[in-house]
């Protein structure tokens, strides 16, 4: 199914390579059954836009919408034994700096949403089906019954009865653990803790530590890259036959930067697995708008891979290129096997 998304995309976008991991070790065998995932889009309005003198926008949303709705007739061309579906990772609509603050009484989305009309249509298709996950800047959209259903993980394999080898994650939760490690242990179960629903409580204290991980900033100059994200080769021309591993960034051969986070998903998936009989191997992710994909393996023979699938705001840099592109980045996983493209107009 691999071959069959890399010509959809190929059908309305220039396509690069970014990264690529073919290992059974993924714990996600079924290769009839492919997840795609579209990582942070940060969408504001126009008027909000030039009001708040933003620095970045969304990147090519035209494109972005283009790749959505050829994504959805792949989904409804798949077979009746195939299945096709699609997350968003989180940072969907950006309440920060749409409003200096949400407001229970007041509707941040809709502005955002009027002046996106096709991107949001096109995502929120009920044929399409895409699951959410909330992220850090549109967190508080849950206090609104329209988005009640958006959640702030999912697991995978979802449709057997085998220990789930994946975690979806918006990636904030990594941001606590470093900067705030124990007031993550009363969101925890929340957090990993299969089929067990957050209360409100829960949710609340999942927005103090949202407010005190981002420090008040405003967001004007850059969000998560103050310089463009490093994303090695980036090839087109490795896309016939793709490698079973293109860029893998692994400890003590490659920079710091191109690691984080893998030894903080690393323990708390370790954690997660001894509490609820879990084997977590796999952590995908946005929020960093760096796309890579980092894997540890432990001397005891133990694997894991943190798959970050970048972002559509902010500028990435390839190696050999002569400057920093858009990020426009889409992770898939299916048969074993995990790539993330950087896409580009045609």
């Amino acid at each position: 199914m691999h071959d069959r998304l890399l010509a959809t995309l190929q059908s309305v976008a220039r396509v690069r390579l970014v990264a690529s991991l073919r290992d059974e070790r993924l714990g996600f065998a079924d290769a009839k059954d492919m997840r795609i995932f579209i990582p942070d889009i940060h969408l504001i309005s126009e008027r909000r836009r030039v009001q708040g003198a933003f620095r970045y926008a969304t990147n090519h949303t035209d494109l972005l919408t283009s790749v959505i709705l050829a994504l959805n007739q792949l989904r409804s061309g798949a077979g009746d034994d195939e299945i096709v579906e699609l997350y968003q990772l989180g940072d969907f609509l950006d309440l920060w700096r749409e409003a200096d603050g949400a407001h229970d009484q007041v509707d941040v989305a809709s502005p955002i949403k009027d002046d996106h009309e096709d991107l949001v249509t096109a995502l929120m298709d009920r044929k399409l089906r895409t699951r959410f996950l909330l992220g850090n800047h549109d967190f508080d959209l849950y206090r609104w019954p329209d988005y009640t259903a958006w959640e702030r993980r999912y697991y995978l394999p979802d449709n057997g009865n085998a220990a789930p080898s994946v975690v979806l994650l918006h990636g904030d939760i990594f941001d606590w653990v470093e900067s705030l490690p124990d007031a993550v242990q009363n969101v925890f179960v929340y957090l990993f803790a299969p089929n067990v629903t957050a209360v409100d409580h829960r949710l609340g204290e999942m927005i103090t530590l949202i407010r005190q991980s981002h420090g008040g900033r405003k967001y004007r100059q850059y969000i998560q890259a103050q310089q463009p994200a490093t994303i090695g080769r980036a090839q087109e021309d490795v896309l016939d036959e793709v490698p079973a591993r293109w860029n893998v960034q692994t400890p003590g051969a490659s920079p710091k930067q191109n690691l984080l986070y893998l030894e903080s998903a690393y323990e708390c998936c370790k954690r997660a697995n001894a509490q609820y009989q879990m084997n977590l191997k796999v952590a995908v992710i946005g929020h960093t708008h760096h796309a890579r994909i980092a894997v540890r393996e432990g001397a005891d023979g133990g694997f894991f891979a943190l798959i970050d699938c970048g972002a559509w705001i902010e500028d990435c840099i390839a190696d050999g290129d002569d400057g920093p592109a858009p990020n426009a980045q889409i992770g898939a996983l299916s048969g074993n096997e995990a790539r993330i493209y950087q896409l580009a107009p045609l």
